[in-house]
């Protein structure tokens, strides 16, 4: 799914609501947020060289137990307004100064994302299934992780090789985005790792019902899409937390809430003619109190 303002716009399916966007997007919309559409999402911050110094001993360490290469690091802070988080950055360099790897830190040390950089060319048998979850979670283990869940493996596109998946989970739900991925190149040694653990809101003491959030959902649905609103049927409603976006509000911004909440994630898929254009359409209801928090799109 691909959020997009955009995308309503061109399929010209929208009333009122949407299609007055148009005259209604001006460039100070996100005053109130430090994340500009347009401008770089990050940029580098100060911070103390004790600590930048110490995040690069941690790069160091984290490179033996994983086989990430470098000869020399070099670290810096970065504040992501987009994704609301700062980290601690380490670039490492072989000895002609190119640079080999990447790694990050959160604040509190935990390892966010460390990468090999490059590309390695395709093999014609590599390690199967078994074996990459077997390799991916002891390399999540020695860089101090602890997966919990059962593990998902899936070939990857293009570059071969294996991506081996924990979702996180609160409350019985699936926290959207969030969980830890490795990346293994086809002969199964180390390509990349991501952890992402995002804020939540509290988990909700009471929840509307699915009935609730499937009527608020097509409520939603029938003003968005006005007469092509027949041609979006309701297909599935599934709890997950999710970060709020003004997809069918005033802005349309798809910048991201800082806070995740538990919703309702109601989906709708095209059927007839609006399926060439459009392949389905998800809407999010506050489990708590049945409040639209957004959505999301898939062409």
């Amino acid at each position: 799914m691909r959020s997009s303002r955009t995308l309503f716009l061109r399929l010209g399916l929208a009333g009122g609501t949407i299609l007055g966007v148009v005259a209604a997007w001006p460039s100070t919309s996100q005053a109130g947020d430090p994340f500009v559409a347009g401008e770089p999402s990050t940029r580098v911050i100060a911070a103390p060289t004790d600590q930048l110094d110490r995040a690069a001993a941690h790069a160091r360490g984290l490179a033996a137990a994983l086989g990430l290469p470098g000869v020399s690091r070099q670290a810096a802070r970065v504040d992501d307004r987009f994704e609301h988080r700062t980290y601690d950055e380490v670039t490492a360099f072989d000895a002609a100064g190119r640079a080999v790897a990447i790694t990050r830190f959160d604040l509190d040390g935990t390892v966010a994302l460390a990468v090999t950089l490059g590309w390695r060319p395709v093999i014609a048998h590599g390690i199967d299934a078994p074996a990459a979850t077997r390799i991916a979670g002891g390399l999540v283990r020695a860089a101090g992780l602890v997966p919990s869940g059962t593990p998902v493996a899936r070939e990857s596109a293009g570059a071969g090789g294996w991506s081996i998946s924990w979702a996180r989970v609160v409350a019985g739900a699936v926290v959207r985005g969030d969980g830890i991925r490795i990346s293994l190149w086809p002969d199964g040694s180390f390509h990349g790792l991501t952890r992402t653990e995002r804020t939540l809101a509290a988990v909700p003491t009471m929840r509307i019902g699915r009935a609730q959030s499937v009527a608020t959902a097509r409520r939603v649905i029938d003003d968005a899409f006005r007469g092509a609103a027949p041609s979006l049927r309701s297909t599935a409603v599934d709890a997950a937390w999710v970060a709020a976006n003004d997809m069918f509000g005033a802005t349309g911004l798809d910048a991201a809430a800082e806070t995740l909440r538990l919703a309702w994630v109601v989906r709708f898929d095209a059927i007839g003619a609006l399926a060439e254009r459009l392949h389905a359409v998800e809407v999010w209801i506050d489990a708590a109190d049945g409040h639209l928090l957004g959505g999301d799109v898939a062409e």
